[in-house]
């Protein structure tokens, strides 16, 4: 079935929150991202913190670098749950990064990505703020436990989603296969949904990796889930 993706846009006049975004970021140099809804506004976001001494930096987005499969940020400065390239396009040009949305989702993936400072400003709130040190901490305290489980699990249940943009079939297989030569095992499980009942069935597995929505493994879930990427980091370890 053809699938079809309408971009919506929030209209509304920022000024008042980019005047508070000057009184509460002191680094010069900043790496500005936000999601679909108010990428038109970055032009003008850009150019009103550049009339008022910042140096402000969007970042590419990775349609013309990725595979053919999965759906990525098309726009500049545009981030998406998984794929951040406009941010780290520019990490190595900026003090920190701004934030321009809502939630803490994206800039927590932003901390743990890059290592800036990554400050929030919420356009529905008209508040901006650091994220805090303490709601990273325990993102990447959850983050570690997760890991330590992948590490030692003896089998690993690959969830690919069916839905569009999320099916990573390939990865799965690849990191199947690697699992194997590390000594351990592993089975490919598709899905349309993630339903934790259904995780329970797989007793063999010890630890799920999802290979769809990094977001998804914030919930909880009976038994240890992580994204692919941070098994891949295990491997790499491992390996060494």
């Amino acid at each position: 079935m053809r699938t079809l993706f309408v971009e919506a846009y929030i209209k509304e006049d920022f000024t008042p929150l980019l005047k508070e975004i000057l009184s509460k970021v002191s680094e010069k140099k900043i790496g500005l991202v936000t999601t679909v809804q108010h990428i038109r506004h970055v032009k003008f976001i850009k150019d009103y913190l550049t009339e008022n001494g910042k140096e402000v930096f969007v970042g590419k987005p990775a349609k013309n670098l990725v595979p053919k499969q999965g759906i990525y940020s098309f726009h500049d400065g545009q981030v998406l749950g998984c794929d951040s390239t406009a941010a780290l396009d520019v990490e190595q040009d900026v003090d920190a990064f701004l934030f321009f949305g809502t939630g803490e989702f994206h800039p927590l993936n932003l901390a743990y990505l890059t290592d800036k400072d990554i400050y929030l400003a919420n356009p529905l709130t008209k508040q901006v703020e650091l994220l805090p040190e303490k709601r990273k901490r325990r993102y990447f305290a959850k983050q570690a436990i997760r890991k330590n489980n992948a590490k030692h699990a003896k089998c690993y249940g690959f969830l690919v989603s069916t839905k569009p943009g999320q099916y990573y079939l390939n990865m799965a297989k690849r990191m199947l296969k690697e699992a194997r030569e590390l000594g351990k095992d592993g089975v490919i499980l598709t899905h349309d949904t993630i339903v934790n009942n259904d995780l329970l069935n797989f007793s063999e597995v010890d630890c799920y990796v999802n290979t769809a929505c990094p977001r998804i493994v914030e919930d909880e879930y009976p038994k240890t889930i992580v994204n692919g990427s941070e098994l891949r980091e295990i491997f790499d370890e491992l390996k060494n």
